[in-house]
């Protein structure tokens, strides 16, 4: 198929473009007239008003509008994101650009490339928005940051701070859920499906430099996983508990077993964890200590 060469349309094409409409031709024959296809003649019917307005205020010679270069494939590819929004299904810019090339393949469109540029491209012409499904706030205390600021000096004066200091975190793996965001078109509303709630917990730990990550805790639901069948070792620590979430109990027997391969290597170690419920109450040992971060508040 050859390429379709680039046009452009001023305002005061525009509005000589609705007034042939208008005038009682069919879209078909408006279309072959002004060499544009029909998704342009709709988005610019639709914007009559707006566009007499512009031309009234003497903007008509200003704004130009770039036209696709592959109408065909542009449109096919429209109709999919529709489809996928309509089935709640999050659309992603990397699964555009992989549906264009196979629409391209398609369509026989040769030395097409769906690009950065190009992808800008049709957000513009077709109204194609980057919008969020779901999302949450939180709020830290200023006073007791700043006061918790202030006593880190004292804190961190007797660990190296290149390989001694650590940092640790939970984080809920919701290995089956689909992205939060998705590409949809103005003014659709942008509806999320049921998302998935399997998940796991799991607990990165890592010292300041970066030099050193410790093997991820991994927290399931089941004892013994079918996955982990004939498997002799795993390259994480596993444990488990009906809901698949961290305890005091798992906290603590970690921390211990920790502080045991730190006192065989010699070592005493400063480790960062947030103020959650199952990290309270540990006890005192000999070469790990504990530092709480300040506590978050949800908004209200």
């Amino acid at each position: 198929m050859p390429k379709r060469k680039l046009q452009y349309l001023s305002l005061r094409e525009k509005l000589k473009l609705i007034s042939v409409y208008e005038s009682g031709k069919t879209r078909e024959e408006v279309c072959a007239e002004f060499n544009v296809p029909k998704s342009t003649l709709c988005r610019i019917i639709q914007s009559k008003h707006k566009i007499e307005s512009q031309c009234s205020e003497g903007q008509g010679k200003l704004k130009r509008v770039r036209l696709s270069e592959y109408p065909e494939l542009e449109q096919c590819l429209l109709t999919r994101v529709k489809q996928l929004r309509n089935k709640n299904v999050p659309v992603s810019g990397p699964m555009i650009k992989e549906k264009a090339q196979d629409f391209a393949r398609r369509l026989d469109i040769h030395n097409f490339c769906s690009s950065n540029g190009w992808m800008e491209g049709v957000k513009k012409r077709n109204g194609v928005v980057f919008k969020a499904i779901c999302g949450e706030s939180n709020a830290v205390d200023v006073n007791k940051c700043s006061q918790w600021i202030e006593d880190l000096p004292l804190l961190l004066r007797n660990y190296s701070a290149d390989d001694d200091i650590f940092n640790a975190d939970e984080a809920g793996l919701f290995y089956k859920c689909l992205p939060d965001k998705t590409f949809t078109l103005k003014g659709e509303s942008c509806h999320g499906g049921k998302l998935s709630k399997e998940r796991i917990t799991i607990l990165l730990v890592a010292n300041m430099s970066g030099t050193e990550k410790l093997p991820i805790l991994l927290i399931g639901k089941s004892k013994t996983p079918r996955c982990f069948k004939g498997v002799k070792t795993l390259p994480v620590n596993y444990q488990n508990n009906k809901k698949a979430w961290m305890t005091s109990i798992i906290f603590s027997d970690w921390l211990k077993n920790l502080n045991q391969e730190m006192k065989a290597q010699k070592r005493k170690i400063l480790m960062f964890v947030d103020n959650c419920t199952a990290h309270n109450n540990m006890p005192e040992l000999s070469h790990i200590k504990l530092v709480y971060l300040p506590a978050c508040e949800y908004d209200k």
